[in-house]
């Protein structure tokens, strides 16, 4: 985990007031106790899918349990290598150098000659291109 992203943690938890915790707690502890979660909800003023989701994250041996989560995922696991980005851009000089067309689909098709596995998409090409700030035009 990143340190912005403990730090964003930690600032929702700050954020968060007792009695949104001691809510939580309640539905929780009246749901143990054998109330009907229709009743709980109707009475705290809550949906059921709330209720489930606190019941299913209560455990008892566990003081934090009723904290938020982050809804982040903890990888982007699509993100494009490093080596394959760097590939994209020494492919698009080496192109333009022999005065050939540097468009994300030549780039693509020499790529897949060069052997790089995997050959990102033509838009991911353009986005890499992008943000590596390089004027060119993109052959659609």
């Amino acid at each position: 985990m990143s340190t912005e992203s403990i730090e964003n943690q930690t600032q929702k938890e700050t954020d968060m007031t007792p009695s949104q915790v001691q809510r939580r707690q309640q539905a929780v502890a009246r749901y143990l106790d054998g109330d009907k979660i229709e009743d709980i909800c109707e009475q705290m003023g809550c949906s059921k899918s709330w209720l489930y989701k606190w019941k299913n994250r209560y455990q008892a041996d566990d003081p934090s349990w009723h904290q938020e989560r982050s809804r982040r995922p903890a990888r982007q696991t699509t993100q494009t290598s490093a080596i394959v980005e760097q590939a994209i851009r020494v492919t698009r000089q080496r192109l333009e150098q022999r005065g050939l067309t540097a468009g994300a689909a030549a780039i693509q098709a020499a790529l897949r000659q060069q052997g790089i596995e995997p050959v990102p998409s033509a838009p991911t090409i353009y986005r890499i291109l992008r943000r590596a700030t390089i004027d060119h035009s993109l052959n659609r």
